[in-house]
């Protein structure tokens, strides 16, 4: 029963994410170009003032004595693009660690993206920077690119978001959807770039968080902890609530951005599950919107 629950969620998140992409910048293209590259052939007519001369088709120009451009459909297949962090504040996790909840989550997204005919890329970041590998079609190719993420170390075990988000906004990519898989447990300097990176791209942040971040044992005492980034030690004094940082809500919110959390606390079935609910309340809240 758990099995068909999940393959049944896994079919919504397919299907909710082929629809995304598919309609997600529609309207931002015009109708065709005259050019040699895209998909699919439109038409060919008569050349003209500022046509590209790569488009010119020879064979009906000769036999036409006129030149001819071959008018094709413009390329929409929208980037996909998975910013990752992998910072040492993944690697804590009272229920699953937060770093496999993240790769779990990532694999169902990345499988479910390939089967869209979409390319994908990746960004793995901690204080800065660690992999980019550009967008690219195949879902062989990507399930590959996830395994050597998940053994690939990383080179510091700090966290620096407006890094990343500095980063993808100086790529030179067309209008993309970003998904960022983060705990977002960061100093808040990155509300500029993420500001500007939402201005050009679709963004869905997606927060990987442990409950034992917000509430802890209802018990006198105090309770020695180390921040597994700054391998600082403190005390946390088990009598006082803690206390949560809701920086990265409000700013999503003033941004309009749509976000998701997951608790490592949950599991496999009800990740997907909440993925597929997400994606079907996101897709009924922007028909509302329309």
């Amino acid at each position: 029963m758990v099995d068909s629950l999940q393959t049944e969620s896994r079919k919504k998140i397919r299907l909710h994410l082929r629809r995304l992409v598919t309609n997600l910048f529609e309207g931002v293209f015009p109708s065709s170009v005259s050019s040699s590259r895209g998909l699919e052939l439109e038409e060919i007519r008569e050349y003209q003032a500022g046509d590209d001369l790569r488009s010119i088709d020879w064979k009906t120009s000769l036999r036409t004595r006129q030149l001819h451009v071959r008018v094709r459909l413009p390329d929409r297949r929208t980037p996909v693009l998975f910013l990752i962090d992998k910072s040492g504040s993944k690697k804590f996790g009272s229920g699953a660690v937060k770093e496999d909840v993240l790769f779990e989550v990532l694999d169902l997204l990345v499988t479910a993206v390939g089967e869209t005919g979409n390319p994908v890329g990746f960004i793995t970041f901690t204080d800065s920077v660690e992999r980019y590998i550009p967008p690219k079609l195949g879902q062989r190719h990507s399930l590959k690119v996830i395994e050597l993420l998940k053994t690939e170390p990383s080179r510091s075990p700090l966290t620096d978001l407006d890094s990343a988000f500095s980063y993808l906004g100086g790529l030179a990519l067309p209008p993309s959807l970003a998904f960022i898989l983060s705990d977002f447990l960061a100093v808040g300097n990155y509300e500029p770039s993420l500001t500007a990176l939402s201005r050009r791209h679709e963004l869905i942040p997606i927060l990987v968080r442990d409950e034992r971040e917000t509430t802890v044992p209802p018990l006198r005492g105090f309770l020695a902890v180390r921040d597994l980034e700054s391998r600082e030690l403190a005390f946390l004094d088990l009598a006082s609530p803690l206390q949560r940082d809701l920086f990265p809500l409000e700013l999503f919110i003033r941004l309009g951005l749509d976000y998701l959390t997951i608790g490592t606390h949950e599991g496999p079935e009800a990740w997907a599950e909440r993925l597929s609910s997400f994606f079907e309340q996101r897709a009924r809240r922007r028909r509302v919107r329309r």
